[in-house]
């Protein structure tokens, strides 16, 4: 080093610029992602957990959705048919709720499972608890 100078440090404005348009990047993803992907309604939740429980054969899983009165209606025959029914179609991977109807509360979905789209009926009670439920297979099933 010569006397009376002083060493230039290295510039990182480079290596900077590179670290904040990464950031952005990472944060304008994460912006996207939040805006656009479907979040699950909580009817869209209760459907699905029904439906798997149902092609589980899983009685206690659907009857916990089912109000007081409706519960007693649903026995370990329906459940099976309905695991019959509903297993062949293998994994279950989404379910989006197609229309409502308000004053009724009567909602429409469409499950997709591996090997088709049922859809399904459900009226809900003031408490969100399912007292009316029905489903249509997919076309050839």
């Amino acid at each position: 080093m010569i006397p009376g100078k002083v060493a230039a440090r290295p510039s990182n404005a480079g290596t900077l610029r590179l670290l904040l348009i990464a950031l952005m990047l990472v944060i304008v993803y994460g912006l996207v992602r939040g805006i656009f992907v479907h979040h699950d309604t909580p009817y869209e939740q209760i459907a699905g957990q029904m439906t798997a429980a149902l092609q589980n054969n899983d009685l206690a899983g659907v009857e916990k959705f089912q109000n007081a009165e409706t519960a007693t209606q649903v026995t370990h025959a329906i459940v099976g048919r309905d695991a019959d029914v509903l297993a062949p179609l293998g994994k279950l991977e989404r379910v989006r709720e197609t229309s409502v109807e308000a004053d009724r509360r009567i909602h429409q979905f469409d499950v997709t499972f591996a090997k088709g789209v049922v859809h399904e009926t459900i009226r809900f009670d003031p408490d969100n608890k399912v007292v009316g439920f029905k489903y249509e297979l997919p076309a050839g099933q």
